[in-house]
């Protein structure tokens, strides 16, 4: 469609392209002075299911000293990273689910587009229903 319109794909070619354009974007944010100075709170929401973003995200709130209250936020697409929303969680931090919503026509591309995005993450579902599997079983015991 970006061809059609004349402009620029917005979609990186790979996979490591767009991991690096969310992590630059994501350190600029919560690298600002002002957060850093504590005048304001970061007010960023990290919608991811890259546990490497996530782990970059806790690591530059530790270097500046962001608290898990002072306007972080995480977030994954109902359904996907389960486990990663719930040790968010676990660990204090501000963690939700998010659900795309409206006509098909509308939500149907961002969809395609999250799992093409997210294809190796899809992968690690085999692991996800280990995890809860050990869990359950951990439970029960």
């Amino acid at each position: 469609r970006a061809m059609e319109m004349g402009y620029p794909s917005p979609i990186h070619d790979t996979i490591e392209d767009t991991h690096t354009c969310f992590n630059d974007a994501m350190n600029l944010i919560m690298s600002r002075d002002n957060v850093a100075k504590f005048d304001e709170s970061c007010n960023i929401m990290i919608a991811t299911h890259n546990q490497e973003s996530i782990e970059k995200a806790v690591a530059i709130m530790g270097k500046n000293h962001i608290r898990k209250d002072q306007g972080v936020y995480f977030a994954q697409l109902y359904g996907m990273g389960d486990h990663l929303t719930f040790s968010l969680g676990l660990s204090g931090f501000k963690a939700y689910k998010y659900l795309p919503y409206g006509p098909v026509h509308e939500v149907l591309p961002y969809l395609i587009r999250r799992a093409q995005e997210n294809s190796s993450m899809l992968a690690g579902a085999t692991e996800e229903r280990n995890m809860i599997k050990r869990e359950l079983i951990r439970r029960m015991i």
